[in-house]
Parts: structure tokens; sequence; C-alpha cells
């Protein structure tokens, strides 16, 4: 009996001490919602920003007066690299001329994606092997192509959005444009601790020497008939600025 009693007594005193520990505070718990809420917000707004950047820039190629197509460029593509995340309803606002269009809010991103000037996802593509569906933000891929309107001439370096959980050997990853190739290794060290988590990985650069319109880029990574690699978007970016030496 005595030992019934201690051991009682033992558990209502250990309940006591979780019920005395605090509860995680409103403002922590609330940034913890915001920044779900911004994640989700920008893996649905980015394909479709990118889907409207080339939309516009091929629109610009042919216009006469280039002035408000540059300036709409311009503002998208900020509000890409703050990660995509759009207010709908500030958008409509300040189109109808009711409020001044206020400035994106930023959310977290991997700082290889910050400069990103087009995000190619598995919704865009033309093509997708094996087959996704039409509206998907990720897909698990052995082949993918996507047809891009225009990009200008110069030099851009090619982003992996990737996930990739379980990997035995390196995976190949190859991407052609315009006659010239990537190639690139995901080493087994670089694998991902779910099918949720993501990274990036840089797959190297391309230098185009003139104008595109209507070209195709096409990714293949490893075995088509047993795709590993899932996909969340090619990144196609401007070239980070040299560092300067101290």
């Amino acid at each position: 009996m005595k030992h019934l009693l201690l051991r009682a007594a033992g558990l209502l005193l250990a309940g006591h001490a979780v019920a005395q520990q605090p509860a995680p505070a409103p403002a922590a718990r609330l940034q913890q919602m915001e920044s779900i809420y911004q994640k989700e917000l920008s893996a649905r707004h980015i394909p479709l920003l990118g889907k409207y950047l080339i939309e516009l820039q091929r629109q610009a190629a042919n216009a006469t007066d280039k002035t408000a197509y540059t300036a709409e460029i311009n503002r998208i593509q900020q509000i890409i690299n703050a990660g995509g995340v759009l207010d709908l309803i500030a958008t409509q606002q300040a189109q109808s001329g009711t409020m001044p269009m206020p400035a994106p809010m930023p959310s977290p991103v991997p700082i290889e994606q910050k400069q990103a000037l087009i995000a190619l996802s598995p919704a865009l593509a033309q093509k997708v092997s094996p087959n996704a569906p039409a509206d998907a933000q990720t897909a698990t891929v052995g082949e993918i192509e996507w047809r891009i309107e225009f990009i200008a001439a110069g030099t851009y370096d090619i982003l992996l959005h990737y996930a990739c959980p379980e990997l035995a050997e390196p995976l190949k990853i190859v991407v052609s444009f315009n006659g010239q190739t990537l190639e690139k290794e995901l080493e087994v060290e670089r694998v991902t601790k779910d099918a949720q988590s993501f990274r990036i990985l840089r797959l190297g650069s391309l230098t185009l020497t003139s104008d595109l319109r209507g070209e195709t880029l096409r990714l293949v990574a490893g075995d088509k008939a047993s795709p590993q690699l899932i996909l969340k978007s090619l990144l196609i970016t401007r070239p980070r600025p040299p560092a300067l030496n101290p």
C-alpha cells in the first residue's frame, strides 16, 4: 500500500510540473502559422508568376513601346525575388486606385532563389514522364520538358529545387537547351530527409548569344522508367556577381 501511495504521489507531482510549464507564447505561435501560410502561398504563386513573366517578356519583345511592359516585368521579378507571395486583395485595390501598391512581404527562401528570373514548375511543363496532374506543384520525374516562350541573350545559372529521400548511388541529371547540355550528379550525400523537404542544387550555367523564342528545355533525371527525383521547380537565374577580394 505504501508503495502505491508513493507512486501516486510521484505521478501527481509530475503532472503538476507539466502543468507549470509555460505554454508557447501567442506571438511565437502566430509567427509559426504565418511562416507556414507564406510557404503555402509561395508554392502556389511562383509557378503562376513565372508563367505570367514569360508571357510579359514575349509581348515586350514585339512591342514598339516597351515602357509599360518593362515596369510590369520589374514588378513581377521583385515579387518572385521576395518569395512569390502576392497579396491578392491589396493588388486588386491598388489596380482600382483605392490604395497605393504595397511592397511585397518577403518570406524565407533559399539564397540561390532570391535572384530567380523564371521558375519552371511541373504545372508549366508541356511534357512530364511519368505523367503528372496538370496542376501539380511537385512531381516525381524521369523526364520533363518546358517551352520557353522568350528568354533574352545572356548567361544564366540553372538551379534545381528538389527532394530525393533515397539514393543507392549518384543520380545523373541532364539539362539540354538550345544545343547546350549540362550534366550533374546528385550525390548520395545530397538526399533530403523526406519527400516534403526540398533543397537547391546548382546544375551549371548556360550562355545564350541571342534572344530565343519558343525553344524547349528538357531535364532528364536518372532512369526514366524508375524515377527518383521529386521536382518542385527549375530556376533560371542571373549568375551571382563575383565576390570582391578584401
